[in-house]
């Protein structure tokens, strides 16, 4: 968001969406009839874990022949990748989302793109002009291998796994009155949870709930450190007042349905705590 405010300051248009933060094929569609030269969607939101209609999309874009990024960092991983290949558009991914070491990710360019003519030092071509020189080859070894693991023997969980959220977040709003899941209806990935609680900073929760070992945090991790509300939550029409109550829970595929439990009990702790 940095990068495209930095290269196209006052150029930038936002898409609308529905109360969950999904954008619809339709709203696109509008956009690119406004005059939008490009689309840049996330396939599923970092904080709140909503999935967003990225084929639909792509399939808007591809007829209106207009470029279209899908940012699939939070999807791959997590989610079947099929169709994302096919998709026609630029696609983006970053590998320690799925057991790749950090630092690797890869964009997949569009069919048929026309190559630069761009010559880097030293006078030679490297791929087309998309590298400048040695790329880090184990890393991208072990992405390869990580995604293939990931498709191969643990998206094949995801119903199974998601069936545990669902879980856990009906019992969570029913023990802890007054709890709202954020986007709770919308279509999300398995793993998330970002909860308003009833009462109590999200800080004073985060506390108490690591002295019981268990970890959560108040957004999604390449947040750490900014100031203010989380920028999704306020587009999602939370107040600031509602936003220091946030909670973001994230589980990884050796999460058990145990965990689960034992994280409500934990939570259901906390919350006599912090209401004495």
């Amino acid at each position: 968001m940095r990068a495209a405010g930095r290269f196209f300051a006052g150029r930038i248009e936002w898409l609308g969406h529905d109360a969950a933060g999904v954008v619809s094929a339709a709203s696109v569609r509008a956009a690119i009839a406004a005059g939008a030269a490009g689309v840049v969607i996330m396939a599923a939101n970092n904080e709140t874990g909503v999935v967003q209609p990225w084929s639909e999309i792509a399939a808007v874009c591809r007829a209106e022949a207009v470029p279209y990024l899908c940012d699939a960092t939070q999807w791959l991983g997590k989610l079947p990748g099929a169709g994302l290949g096919a998709c026609g558009a630029w696609v983006i991914a970053s590998g320690h989302k799925f057991g790749a070491p950090k630092g690797v990710g890869f964009v997949k360019l569009p069919a048929g793109r026309a190559e630069p003519d761009f010559r880097v030092q030293g006078g030679g071509l490297q791929e087309g002009g998309r590298r400048a020189g040695t790329e880090d080859v184990a890393s991208i070894a072990a992405l390869s291998a990580a995604l293939v693991e990931c498709e191969q023997r643990h998206v094949i969980w995801e119903s199974q796994r998601e069936g545990w959220r669902r879980a856990f977040e009906r019992e969570l709003v029913v023990t802890l009155p007054g709890t709202r899941i954020v986007a709770a209806d919308a279509d999300r990935l398995w793993n998330t949870v970002f909860a308003l609680m009833p009462h109590g900073e999200a800080t004073r929760w985060i506390a108490r709930l690591d002295k019981r070992e268990v970890q959560v945090s108040t957004g999604a991790a390449c947040t750490t450190g900014k100031d203010g509300p989380s920028h999704v939550l306020a587009a999602l029409g939370v107040t600031p007042e509602e936003s220091r109550r946030a909670l973001r829970i994230s589980a990884g595929w050796g999460t058990t349905e145990a965990d689960w439990a034992a994280l409500l009990a934990a939570l259901r702790g906390v919350s006599t705590e912090l209401a004495q």
